[in-house]
């Protein structure tokens, strides 16, 4: 259990903060890590088992990185792409190969001190075996490696993304939501196999992002980036509204949807700063917009 019940009980607002456009998702998230954290869970499972569906750059990742950076941390994120594990001896990487090499996953464990996030992103992208693997973790929180040693996963949550059906969200402009909901978990049912489904403990969509929420969200980034870079430099940065349209405008992509738009922004303001330091060297900058 939580020494400081401050993280526990300011975790909605801290996420709130941090997530824009998903407010269906955020408190049955919550939900499940306070439990976890007071130790209601099953002692036998995961502290909390999550199913993160929706398009790229929704939030699906950052919600994860978000929540364990605040109960514990970022360094005890475990972030595997399963992009990379789409053949059959991506087991052997995973648990070791014989019983002289360490696989990822012991490695990764180790790591975190095994406790904190173990976040599997595009799972649907994993070979069979490897979801069979997933199967065993979410029901019993237990893995044997190649060299017989068993990790125990009950202090971790487990995350695992996935993007199917995100045509769909995204073309569907008229839709009911519940509607689009069990469309996309019907889908994921059948992609990720229905007993692996079964398993997850929470399953959430995410939701396409709208302009008002990209604007919101493009605005928080330019002020974390301008908050940086004013910790490192004694340069006062100022910027109007329709700097936020177009930064906004700039970074996010109809595909890939806010994903870009932190780079977007870095190299923006970077420039601005690395061009005033080399030449006018002035105290003070305003951000505009770049004319084309």
């Amino acid at each position: 259990m939580l020494r400081d019940l401050d993280v526990l009980t300011g975790l909605g607002t801290a996420l709130e903060n941090q997530i824009k456009g998903q407010p269906h998702v955020l408190p049955q998230v919550v939900e499940a890590l306070q439990n976890g954290e007071l130790g209601l869970t099953d002692p036998d499972r995961p502290k909390g088992t999550f199913l993160f569906l929706g398009p790229t750059g929704v939030g699906k990742t950052e919600l994860t990185l978000a929540f364990t950076r605040h109960l514990f941390g970022e360094e005890h994120l475990v972030r595997l792409d399963m992009s990379e594990f789409q053949n059959q001896e991506a087991v052997g990487v995973l648990l070791g190969r014989n019983e002289h090499e360490a696989g990822l996953i012991a490695k990764r464990f180790a790591a975190v001190k095994g406790k904190g996030t173990l976040l599997l992103d595009e799972i649907e992208k994993a070979h069979p075996r490897v979801l069979d693997l997933l199967l065993q973790i979410l029901d019993a929180a237990r893995v044997t490696m190649a060299n017989g040693d068993t990790l125990d996963l009950s202090e971790l949550y487990v995350v695992c993304t996935s993007n199917i059906a995100a045509s769909a969200m995204l073309n569907a402009r008229h839709s009911v939501r519940s509607t689009l909901v069990r469309f996309v978990e019907s889908q994921a049912q059948a992609q990720l196999r229905p007993e692996v489904f079964a398993r997850f403990q929470t399953v959430n969509v995410f939701d396409r992002l709208e302009y008002e929420v990209q604007l919101e969200i493009a605005q928080h980034l330019l002020d974390r980036e301008i908050a940086n870079q004013r910790s490192r430099t004694e340069i006062k940065i100022s910027y109007g509204p329709k700097l936020v349209s177009f930064l906004a405008g700039q970074g996010v992509h109809p595909r890939l949807g806010v994903r870009p738009l932190r780079g977007c922004i870095e190299r923006f303001v970077r420039r601005a700063l690395r061009e005033n330091l080399l030449g006018t060297q002035k105290s003070e900058i305003h951000l505009t917009p770049i004319e084309p």
